[in-house]
């Protein structure tokens, strides 16, 4: 059984176990089955975004099945999103400063660097427009689901 053993730090707040760390795991795992908590990790250097692993609870019903692998899918779709665009935006920005050196620049100030940054989210309008969209959609289709789960508790209570 693999153990956490990097994280320096677990707090418990509101239902959520969460996991400071000086070094970033990319492949976070559960020690052991947690049915009361998610956990939630130290964010990725590339997206920024914190890993989250879902609870299962031990008697998971069919529709908290397809709400925990929705949370999840939104997860790994959220994580793929920015570290692709992550990583486009590092690599142009580079690019952007090192033209500005062979221009003659010796140092690149904010002012140059905000022509950069308004020209990047002008190419990526319709990229963060179609990404809010699909966000809203899942999100909405994530709050049914929570609805649904919870009003199916109160039923079996």
């Amino acid at each position: 059984m693999e153990r956490i053993c990097n994280y320096a730090q677990i707090k418990r707040s509101n239902n959520v176990v969460r996991l400071f760390s000086a070094k970033v795991s990319p492949n976070l795992k559960l020690p052991t089955p947690s049915a009361h908590c998610d956990l939630i990790g130290p964010p990725d250097p590339i997206s920024n975004i914190r890993p989250i692993i879902v609870a299962r609870s031990e008697n998971e019903s069919k529709l908290e099945k397809i709400y925990r692998e929705a949370r999840e899918d939104t997860q790994t779709w959220n994580q793929h999103f920015w570290t692709k665009h992550n990583i486009r935006f590092i690599k142009e920005r580079k690019q952007f400063q090192e033209n500005l050196k062979k221009e003659g620049k010796t140092s690149i100030t904010a002012d140059d660097m905000s022509v950069f940054y308004k020209e990047f989210l002008d190419k990526n309008w319709h990229t963060h427009f179609n990404y809010n969209i699909a966000w809203y959609r899942r999100n909405i289709k994530l709050l049914f689901l929570e609805f649904g789960v919870r009003i199916s508790k109160l039923k079996f209570r």
